[in-house]
């Protein structure tokens, strides 16, 4: 029953924003506001065991890319694109409104790029170590990776462009990663 209140909350966040009330959840999913309260003490706990559901799915997605025989550039590229496992059903308006309405929350996301972060720059490090990647200064390509996201999560850009959260990540990651000198095969 907590996945399923999880999954319409989701549902309930993307239709109509955060400011739902737990009676239209509790309408949505055909029961009483007391089968709610059963299972979360409260919304922001509901919304907050989303994200932390969120947030512990990429984090073992960056674990099992890091464990894996992959090479350094294959690790790299995957970590970057890491995304929660929930075929793209968070939408620009959950990410809007957790960060105005709920900033505590929200803060665990920060918190979480900044795990993120450090299992990039330990890649890129390792990467630079053996050659495989050029000497880049880490501190800069931090600043310049944080100062992407933030500056793409404004609603009005993600609106004007037609874009989701994740696509827009995936894209910026993509420049990030490949730069802007066009690779061989598509020089040709």
């Amino acid at each position: 029953m907590r996945n399923r209140i999880m999954m319409a909350t989701i549902e309930e966040i993307n239709e109509n924003g955060i400011k739902f009330t737990m009676a239209e959840l509790a309408k949505r999913l055909a029961v009483s506001k007391s089968t709610l309260y059963e299972h979360f003490a409260s919304k922001e706990e509901l919304i907050g065991t989303i994200v932390d559901s969120l947030l512990e799915n990429v984090r073992d997605q960056a674990e099992k890319i890091l464990d894996s025989d992959r090479n350094i550039e294959e690790k790299l590229k995957e970590l970057l694109l890491t995304e929660p496992n929930l075929g793209g059903l968070i939408s620009s308006r959950f990410v809007f409104d957790l960060k105005r309405y709920l900033p505590e929350v929200w803060k665990r996301c920060d918190e979480y790029r900044e795990y993120s972060w450090q299992r990039v720059e330990a890649l890129l490090d390792q990467g630079i170590t053996t050659g495989y990647f050029r000497p880049i200064d880490l501190a800069i390509a931090k600043v310049i990776y944080n100062a992407t996201i933030n500056e793409l999560l404004h609603e009005n850009f993600l609106i004007q462009n037609n874009l989701t959260v994740l696509d827009t990540i995936r894209r910026a990651m993509d420049i990030l990663y490949y730069g802007m000198v066009a690779r061989e095969t598509e020089k040709d």
